[in-house]
């Protein structure tokens, strides 16, 4: 499928802070300092890397080994290391390693901040200049430490997102369903989104970062196999962040999997959590249930109360029939005690309807099933307005795309995107892919570029942290709440009038 260059247009370019490192002993192999480290306990060549400021990639080429059998414990590995071969013995006489907090503290009150492992190179490098003197504190012992600051080249602090994206996008399959479309609108949008994010920063300290992504991108089903094998295979070690799956039963290995290894994971298209996936506390599903749904719409009828009449139209001759939105919808509409009248499908195709409707004010129809195909027959004799009454639908959102010629209410977590913005956004999805898509809402590309653009905020800076105000989306603002079993629930809704 032309609309999608699956692998070729990742991989853009960023950075982040790298921890600053306590010495350790150094060994120079052909011309290169290395340091010496030995592997703690529990610990994995993701955090290595981060405590170094230095990639994965760059330690496993400087110790072959580890590709083919992984760390052990106690095991002295080589880190790389920028200090140089030859370090010239620093003027100052040797003392104790200094506090690093107090270190980098004090370094921020200076006038021009520097990071402590900046300071520590140029003792090796720097002749001494007794005019620059930056203070360091150790405990009560006051050491000072000469250096030039005016010579000390800019950080480059950088560090890698490693973010897997978990799709059923059937890429080996010669017949595909239309209805996966939306999962490559959904991609498409994420791979527009790491395209536009801004991969440089600046931390508390001052010092600038830079960003790199590294996204893998897995096709994975409904069913959990392949969710499976990737887990097998270690594939979705030492991730950052996880988008997808979309389905139960992936969902439900995933979600066990990022408890595990304590790894943020966005869920952007299931409604409703498996049963299992209890206690996630790194979860975040961005479809709102039903309660939160429903509650947005009481807030709203219920400040119409004494405009409107709510009309309840039975749909099922059993009311265990009625979907559990719709029976959550009717025991919420009574606990309120919003003024109901009630009639049946039966009666409104035999025009016997003026005891349930009122001609003094609103009636909002609100029909017990969810399938437009189960109330259509229906449309033609209420938009013909024989009725004489004043008429709107308590609709479902998929409902907005029928036409249906009467007033309408629904709720919805999209919203209609700013017109400058999302030309802007089409511009350079044209130039990007070289087409466009479909302007019927929801937008799923939207949608990958909203839910991809907050992941890639929350992780900026090393540390995962779910933002605790709205989110503005081209297409969706996202309100993560804590919700009942720990995660986070997207608990923004708008109440849509049409």
């Amino acid at each position: 499928m032309k609309r999608i260059l699956l692998y070729g247009l990742l991989l853009v370019a960023l950075g982040s802070q790298a921890q600053e490192l306590l010495p350790w002993p150094t060994d120079t192999i052909d011309g290169k300092v290395y340091y010496k480290y030995t592997v703690e306990k529990s610990i994995g060549l993701y955090r290595i890397s981060k405590n170094f400021g230095v990639s994965q990639e760059a330690i496993l080429q400087a110790n072959p080994a580890l590709k083919t059998r992984g760390l052990r414990y106690e095991e002295v590995i080589l880190i790389p290391t920028d200090l140089p071969a030859t370090p010239k013995q620093p003027a100052t006489p040797k003392m104790k390693p200094v506090n690093e907090d107090k270190l980098a503290k004090r370094a921020e009150r200076t006038e021009k901040a520097v990071p402590v492992a900046e300071i520590k190179a140029a003792l090796d490098t720097t002749p001494l200049v007794k005019e620059t003197v930056l203070s360091v504190e150790r405990d009560t012992l006051v050491v000072e430490v000469p250096v030039l600051l005016d010579t000390l080249p800019e950080p480059v602090l950088t560090d890698t997102i490693r973010l897997a994206i978990m799709l059923p996008l059937q890429a080996n399959t010669a017949q595909r369903n239309p209805t996966i479309d939306r999962f490559y609108d959904f991609y498409v949008g994420a791979l527009l989104a790491l395209k536009h994010h801004d991969p440089e920063y600046t931390d508390s300290l001052g010092r600038k970062h830079t960003t790199y992504y590294d996204v893998h991108t897995y096709d994975v089903g409904k069913f959990g196999s392949a969710v499976c094998q990737l887990i097998d295979s270690g594939a979705l070690a030492n991730m950052d962040a996880f988008i997808g799956p979309v389905y139960q039963k992936p969902v439900e290995m995933v979600s066990a999997y990022a408890v595990e290894h304590q790894i943020p994971m966005m869920v952007p298209f299931l409604q409703t959590l498996p049963p299992v996936v209890q206690k996630t506390p790194c979860l975040m599903k961005f479809n709102p249930s039903d309660d939160v749904q429903v509650h947005a719409l009481m807030e709203h009828l219920d400040s119409l109360r004494t405009v409107t009449n709510i009309v309840q139209v039975d749909a099922y001759a059993d009311k265990m029939d009625y979907p559990q939105s719709i029976r959550t919808l009717r025991d919420s509409i009574r606990a309120r005690q919003l003024p109901v009248t009630h009639t049946t499908i039966r009666q409104i195709l035999a025009d016997s309807v003026s005891l349930a409707m009122k001609d003094s004010m609103e009636n909002i129809l609100l029909f017990h099933t969810d399938r437009y195909s189960n109330v259509q027959l229906l449309m033609p004799y209420l938009m013909s307005g024989k009725h004489g009454k004043q008429l709107t639908i308590l609709s479902q959102y998929s409902w907005q795309s029928e036409h249906i010629l009467l007033p309408q209410i629904f709720t919805g977590v999209f919203i209609t995107p700013d017109a400058e913005a999302i030309k802007r956004y089409e511009q350079d999805f044209a130039q990007y892919f070289g087409h466009q898509l479909s302007s019927t809402m929801p937008r799923y590309d939207l949608l990958g570029y909203d839910l991809t653009s907050y992941m890639l905020n929350a992780l900026q800076g090393g540390t995962f942290r779910v933002k605790d105000a709205t989110f503005e989306g081209l297409q969706s603002t996202i309100r993560f709440d804590k919700n009942e079993n720990g995660g986070y629930e997207n608990t923004y809704i708008v109440i849509q009038r049409r």
